[in-house]
């Protein structure tokens, strides 16, 4: 389990910023989401698929972020009873900072051939665990 606890700590050090006015880890996905998708996809069915959790659990999160002034709904265009997302200034300016950035960076800052070798490393976790897969 040692390679598996380490690869915790990495991601936990990823998101170190923590408090009351920082996004918590598990907002960060949502917001990218919907920085990301198109139009028409960018509402709390969308989040839950590309997420994989409940309509529920995703409706959570779009109003967190609504909350905190990150997203703005607006009804959907083509059915009138939904809402779509939107990114606000706020939003764009939190992505900015986005934390995930720091581990590109790190990643950017390794040899090509070790950056292949861990790519690949990922790739294969990924399609074991059956994430990443969109």
């Amino acid at each position: 389990m040692g390679v598996a606890a380490l690869f915790e700590q990495i991601a936990r050090a990823i998101y170190e910023e923590r408090g009351p006015k920082t996004l918590q880890p598990g907002q960060w996905p949502s917001l990218r989401y919907f920085h990301r998708a198109g139009p028409r996809a960018r509402n709390v069915s969308g989040l839950a698929k590309y997420l994989g959790v409940t309509l529920g659990t995703a409706s959570r999160s779009a109003a967190a972020l609504a909350r905190r002034g990150l997203i703005v709904a607006r009804p959907n265009p083509e059915d009138g009873r939904g809402v779509v997302y939107d990114l606000s200034a706020a939003g764009e300016a939190a992505l900015a900072d986005d934390p995930l950035q720091r581990l590109a960076g790190a990643i950017a800052a390794i040899e090509p051939v070790e950056q292949k070798v861990f790519r690949d490393a990922v790739l294969a976790l990924a399609e074991t665990l059956g994430a990443g897969q969109e």
